[in-house]
């Protein structure tokens, strides 16, 4: 029998316990039932088909069946017999043993829900004790319950088939002539054996007849033809149970066939504070209605970008509403404040995501304007990965060769060497983005390098590596 207090050892609560089983071994066997908290529990997991792996619960029932109050209430549990099972740190809220603990007037019941895992290896079914104790309790006998905590045994396997179909009149269900025929079909994940993998038949259909049990399984999908979008994973709960066995996998054309998004800013540059004016401009290019239709526009984490009020969107905003029919074309006019942490980075922009509530990859569109104003030094590092472990090293800094920054079209705007160390400084650079080069024989390793001059406080030393032309 083994016996553990989550976060405790036994002599910490050796001289509780003692008062406890003293206690209750003086009324082991009561002829009546003598007066004061007299604490009785019940304990059981819940109905369903729970797996290893995952977080298996316990309902845990305290009654109060004595005449006075119980007070300090504290409950703990452990392993009694087969694998592990480890109760949750968290899981003893006002029960814990290192807290006051809960008061039960008498008469008074609580359920309490607990949840642990099993940690163990070894085969078989977890059988958890769990006891709870009260100062002064009448009897002991009923105050610890034994908890059987029963799983599917690993070694169940359970069918996984299905049907992939192109929703060519976008119907939302298979018909005739809509099967993807030659898909492969995968499954697999952590702690499967081996990735289970299937080709789609003539009629789209697919089927692994021996799928081991687990909480994760993920179905995907590879060599999809004529540009069909699946669902990227369908993530699967194997339980036994036979829930998946009559798949339906929609493809759909992606949305940017049919949706055509576009957005023109009004000026090339701005100021800080200016009003900054947009248009964007949806076309439904296809042959059928597009409906849930929303656009999300990200801030790219460095708050500069133009932040366009949601009401402005109209039904294409928050309330995810907007529509086109075949052919119509609607114009969205915006405005924006250009940010004054824009002029630290010498440029906003505005980036947005067109999609819909049942549609795949929308068309993504993105536009940049100037904010110029600040300059600072520009300073990075021209290294070479002489050990080939993908970061600059002391000693891989290229020392005492001539750099330069320019422009994207080539037009010089600085120019120094490198020092000693391999880091080299451009003075008074204005903010933005340049194309970052060395004099031979040395050249970047993806090429031309560009990088982003930020003023201070956000700004930062920038690296490049380099390579033998």
């Amino acid at each position: 029998m083994r016996r553990t207090l989550p976060g405790r050892s036994l002599p910490a609560v050796g001289a509780l316990t003692l008062a406890f089983t003293l206690t209750g071994a003086v009324a082991a066997v009561p002829a009546h039932a003598d007066p004061g908290p007299n604490l009785k529990i019940t304990a059981g997991v819940p109905d369903g088909r729970w797996l290893r792996g995952e977080t298996i619960p316990i309902d845990l029932t305290i009654t109060n069946i004595g005449d006075a109050p119980a007070n300090e209430v504290k409950a703990q549990g452990s392993t009694y017999s087969g694998p592990y099972y480890g109760f949750d740190q968290n899981t003893w809220g006002e029960l814990h043993f290192d807290g006051p603990g809960a008061s039960f007037q008498a008469g008074e019941s609580r359920t309490y829900r607990l949840t642990g895992r099993i940690w163990g290896v070894e085969a078989g079914n977890p059988v958890a004790r769990i006891e709870a104790l009260t100062p002064g309790d009448a009897d002991y006998t009923d105050n610890v319950v034994d908890v059987p905590v029963n799983v599917v045994p690993p070694e169940t396997t359970e069918r996984v088939a299905g049907q992939v179909y192109g929703d060519k009149n976008r119907d939302g269900v298979l018909s005739p002539g809509e099967e993807l025929a030659g898909i492969t079909a995968r499954v697999g994940s952590f702690g499967m054996p081996q990735e289970l993998s299937v080709v789609t038949d003539a009629a789209g259909r697919f089927s692994f007849d021996a799928v081991p049990v687990g909480p994760n399984r993920v179905l995907y999908f590879r060599d999809v033809p004529d540009g069909w979008l699946l669902p990227e994973d369908t993530v699967m709960r194997l339980d036994g149970s036979g829930k998946y066995e009559a798949l339906s996998i929609r493809g759909q054309q992606p949305l940017s066939q049919a949706l055509q998004a576009k957005i023109e800013l009004d000026k090339t540059s701005y100021v800080p504070g200016e009003t900054a004016k947009a248009t964007v401009t949806l076309t439904n290019s296809g042959a059928h209605p597009l409906s849930g239709l929303f656009v999300t526009c990200g801030n790219g984490g460095t708050d500069t970008e133009l932040k366009i009020p949601q009401e402005q969107w109209g039904a294409f905003g928050s309330s995810q509403a907007g529509a086109l029919t075949p052919g119509q074309r609607v114009v969205l006019p915006l405005t924006a404040q250009v940010p004054e942490k824009a002029s630290y980075f010498g440029k906003t922009s505005l980036h947005c995501d067109f999609n819909g509530k049942t549609y795949l990859a929308g068309p993504q569109i993105s536009v940049e304007a100037k904010v110029p104003g600040k300059r600072a030094d520009a300073r990075g590092l021209a290294w070479v990965d002489k050990n080939n472990n993908y970061r600059p090293d002391d000693g891989e800094g290229l020392a005492g060769i001539t750099a330069t920054l320019s422009t994207r079209d080539n037009k010089l705007v600085s120019f120094a060497r490198t020092d000693a160390k391999g880091y080299v400084t451009f003075p008074g650079v204005a903010v933005g983005e340049y194309v970052f080069r060395v004099a031979a024989p040395w050249k970047a390793v993806q090429g031309d390098s560009t990088i982003l001059h930020v003023a201070p406080p956000y700004g930062w030393d920038w690296s490049v590596q380099m390579e033998p032309r």
